[in-house]
C-alpha cells in the first residue's frame, strides 16, 4: 500500500511540475523556453496518440460507413485542439497551422475550418504590449508619432498584430508590431524540429512534415526583421506602382524598424468575405489579377512573394487586389529562371530529351540515386497540367487532392529539390488552394505563353480581359531592357 502511494505521489508530483512547465508564458501571453513549449506540444501529442488508438479499436468492430465517421471526427477534434494550441503559441506553430490549413485533400470541412482560423486571426496581446514595442523601436511616446492610435489590433498573425493609427499629417495608416519574445519561442521550436515534423503529421497524414520544417527554418529568420520586409515590400511597389489593378501598400520607412513595421491603410475585404460576395465575373478578374502578380513578379523579376495564404489579400472595391505580408520572399537569379523555362518548355513539346537536360542542370537527382525519367516526368508534369495543354483547366478539388499522391513524402524523398524550387510546395499546397476557392477556370496554357515564349511579346491574363494597362506591364521586358 505505502509503495503504490508512492508510486502515485511521485506521478503526481511528475503532473504537477509538467503542468508548471507548459503553463509558464510572457508578458505577452508566449511561452519562450524550450522546456515550456515542448511540454505544451507533447501534452497535445499524447492526447492525439491516445485518441488514435481509440480511434482504431473502435474501428476494429465498425462498419465502413462507421469507420469513416470515426476518422472525420478524430480529424475535426486533433484539429480544433491543434489549432488552439497554434494560436497560442504563436510563431513557428502557428505558422504551421496555416500551412496545413490547405490541405484540403485530406482533412474534413470541419477540420480544416477549425484551422483556417489561424489564417485570420490568434489571441492577441496586450496593448500596453503594443505600447511598449512601438516606443522602444521609434522612441519617445505614441503622441509623438501618430495623431491617434487603436487600441484594438485589427488582425493578429504568427509573429505579429496589426493596428490602425493616424499620422499627424492625416494619413491612415497601419503597423505591424512583433510579439515581445516570439523571436525566443521561435528559435526555441525550430530547436525541436522531430516534434514539429511529427505535429504536421498528426494533422495531415500525407504532409513531409521534415520537408517543411526545413523550409520554415529557412524562411522565418527573415521574418522576424521588419526592416527586411520593408525593403521586400518597396521592391513590390516599386515593380507594381501605377497599375490599376494590382497594388502594395506604401512603406513608412521612418517609422519602420526591427519590429515595427508602418505602411499605408488600405480598404478591403478579406478572402472568406470576398468569397462570400463576389460574383463569377469578380472572382474571374481577381484570379487574373494574383496570377499576373504571382507569375510576372517570379518570372519577368525574378522574386516570389512566398506566403500564399488567404490573409494576404484585400480586394478592392473597384475590382483591384492589394498584397500585403511581404517577409517570406524568395529572389531568383537568371540561371534559374533559364532552366526552369526550359523544363517548362519540355514539358509543353514533349521533348524528353531536353527535359532530361534540364532535370540535371538543376541537380534534382540525389547523388548516387538512379535516373527515374518516368517518376520525375509525373512529378513535374503535375505541377505543368495547367498549362501545358491548349485547353481550360480547372483548379478543382479533383486536381487538389492529386497532389497528395504526387507530393507524399516517399516521393519528395527521390528528390533533391535545391532551395530555389521549394516554392513548388508554396505554389502547390497555397496559391492553387487560392484557385481552388476562386473557381478559377481559365486557358493558363495561353496565358503562360508570356513565360515559355519570353520574346513572344504576349500580354498579361488582366489585358485579355480587356484591362486598360500602361505599356511597361504589358511587355515589362522592353521596359527593363530600355
Amino acid at each position: 500500500m505505502t509503495a503504490a502511494l508512492i508510486i502515485v505521489g511521485t506521478l503526481l508530483a511528475v503532473w504537477l511540475v509538467w503542468r508548471l512547465v507548459a503553463s509558464r508564458r510572457n508578458a505577452a501571453g508566449i511561452s519562450t523556453s524550450v522546456s515550456a513549449r515542448t511540454a505544451q506540444v507533447s501534452a497535445l501529442a499524447t492526447r492525439t496518440a491516445a485518441r488514435k488508438a481509440a480511434l482504431r479499436m473502435k474501428q476494429l468492430v465498425s462498419s465502413r460507413e462507421r469507420k469513416e465517421k470515426l476518422e472525420a471526427a478524430y480529424h475535426v477534434q486533433t484539429s480544433a485542439e491543434a489549432a488552439e494550441l497554434m494560436g497560442s503559441m504563436k510563431g513557428v506553430f502557428m505558422k504551421l497551422g496555416q500551412i496545413v490549413s490547405f490541405a484540403r485533400e485530406s482533412l474534413p470541412p470541419e477540420a480544416r475550418e477549425a484551422l483556417a482560423v489561424l489564417q485570420k486571426d490568434a489571441p492577441p496581446m496586450a496593448f500596453a504590449l503594443v505600447r511598449e514595442v512601438v516606443e522602444a523601436e521609434l522612441g519617445g511616446q505614441l503622441s509623438d508619432h501618430f495623431a491617434s492610435f487603436d487600441e484594438e489590433p485589427i488582425a493578429s498573425a504568427s509573429i505579429g498584430q496589426v493596428h490602425r493609427a493616424r499620422l499627424p499629417s492625416g494619413e491612415e495608416v497601419v503597423l505591424k508590431v512583433q510579439y515581445p519574445g516570439v523571436d525566443e519561442a521561435i528559435r526555441a521550436d525550430l530547436r525541436f524540429g522531430d516534434g514539429l515534423a511529427a505535429l504536421i503529421s498528426s494533422v495531415h497524414k500525407n504532409a513531409d512534415g521534415r520537408a517543411i520544417v526545413a523550409e520554415l527554418k529557412e524562411r522565418l529568420e527573415d521574418e522576424l526583421d521588419y526592416l527586411r520586409e520593408a525593403a521586400n515590400q518597396q521592391r513590390f511597389r516599386d515593380i507594381w506602382a501605377g497599375h490599376p489593378l494590382i497594388r502594395v501598400p506604401k512603406v513608412h520607412h521612418e517609422l519602420t524598424r526591427r519590429r515595427v513595421l508602418c505602411q499605408e491603410y488600405v480598404e478591403g475585404l478579406d478572402f472568406y468575405a470576398f468569397l462570400d460576395a463576389a460574383t463569377p465575373d469578380e472572382k474571374r478578374l481577381a484570379v487574373h489579377a494574383i496570377n499576373d502578380f504571382v507569375f510576372d513578379s517570379m518570372h519577368i523579376h525574378g522574386v516570389f512573394n512566398g506566403d500564399p495564404h488567404p490573409g494576404n489579400y484585400l480586394f478592392n472595391p473597384d475590382g483591384g487586389v492589394t498584397f500585403i505580408d511581404f517577409g517570406c520572399v524568395k529572389r531568383f537569379d537568371r540561371a534559374f529562371l533559364d532552366h526552369l523555362h526550359g523544363l517548362n518548355n519540355a514539358l509543353v513539346d514533349e521533348d524528353h530529351e531536353a527535359f532530361e537536360r534540364r532535370v540535371r542542370a538543376l541537380e534534382i537527382i540525389l547523388p548516387g540515386r538512379p535516373y527515374d525519367h518516368d517518376f520525375l516526368w509525373g512529378f513535374f508534369r503535375y505541377h505543368a497540367a495547367p498549362f501545358v495543354e491548349d485547353r481550360e483547366f480547372a483548379f478543382d478539388t479533383a486536381y487538389l487532392q492529386e497532389a497528395a499522391e504526387v507530393m507524399k513524402p516517399s516521393n519528395l524523398r527521390r528528390l533533391n529539390l535545391p532551395p530555389d524550387l521549394i516554392f513548388f510546395n508554396r505554389i502547390t499546397f497555397g496559391l492553387n488552394a487560392i484557385y481552388e476557392r476562386l473557381g478559377a477556370r481559365e486557358n493558363f496554357h495561353r496565358l503562360y505563353r508570356r513565360y515559355l515564349d519570353r520574346e513572344g511579346g504576349h500580354p498579361p491574363g488582366l489585358a485579355t480581359l480587356g484591362v486598360d494597362l500602361p505599356e511597361r506591364f504589358l511587355f515589362p521586358r522592353r521596359a527593363l531592357a530600355g
